[in-house]
């Protein structure tokens, strides 16, 4: 029954018996929107430590404190690291696809300026608060990580991480199930309006790079996304 109590993240060490002070938007939702009380039980996680059950000792306007009581999750291995490289889209859009980005396994989201960006005023903040919200809802335990922002021939220039599956729309490439690598991996999506002539040349030319296909449909740019990390999902880690 554990998993209908409210699930929280919490930016801080985890251990039984420890007390956590809750952030003001936390005590907000739990007593305005849930309707608890003091002495009410919820879930906790931090990314790191597991999660763990927790009574509410207090709770009113100007916050809410806890008891961490017994770990009721130990923090999983990380077997494989899926970096979700994106050109911010509109905000409506946006949301969807850092929401699923999320759901769908992503460990490492990198916004990416391209010559077509349109949303260049993407606020990090903003975005770290979405993921959270997704990290609640979906039971995920490992917290995605953020990446500042960079332009498109920076990343190219400096990536080390893994290999990129860049996803060219109208391109001859193979589909991106057929191209998978073992072990770590970057999806690369464009932006609304799609790659340049020139960003193309450069992606094609990037030793980092793999272009790859996501069928013959255009597809929107969150949606790519969210194609793209459900194809990468049902591989073997």
């Amino acid at each position: 029954m554990h998993h209908k109590l409210p699930r929280l993240y919490v930016n801080m060490p985890l251990q039984s018996k420890a007390d956590i002070v809750l952030e003001a938007a936390q005590s907000h939702y739990l007593r305005a929107v849930m309707r608890l009380a003091g002495g009410a039980p919820i879930r906790l996680f931090n990314g790191r430590d597991g999660e763990f059950l927790a009574n509410l000792e207090e709770i009113g306007k100007r916050g809410a404190g806890a008891r961490v009581g017994a770990c009721i999750r130990p923090q999983s291995q990380l077997l494989r690291r899926v970096h979700l490289i994106f050109a911010p889209i509109k905000k409506a859009r946006l949301d969807i696809l850092i929401e699923k980005a999320v759901e769908l396994g992503a460990t490492d989201l990198h916004p990416v300026m391209t010559a077509r960006t349109e949303n260049r005023k993407a606020n990090p903040d903003k975005l770290e608060l979405q993921m959270i919200e997704a990290l609640e809802q979906c039971e995920r335990l490992h917290k995605p990580a953020l990446h500042a922002a960079q332009t498109l021939p920076a990343l190219l220039k400096n990536w080390k991480d893994s290999p990129i599956m860049a996803c060219v729309e109208r391109a001859e490439a193979a589909p991106l199930a057929k191209a998978l690598p073992q072990g770590d991996i970057a999806l690369l999506i464009g932006p609304e309006g799609g790659f340049t002539p020139d960003e193309i040349a450069a992606i094609s030319a990037s030793p980092a790079c793999t272009p790859v296909s996501l069928g013959e449909a255009v597809l929107r740019a969150e949606t790519a996304a969210l194609c793209g990390l459900s194809i990468i999902g049902a591989q073997p880690e």
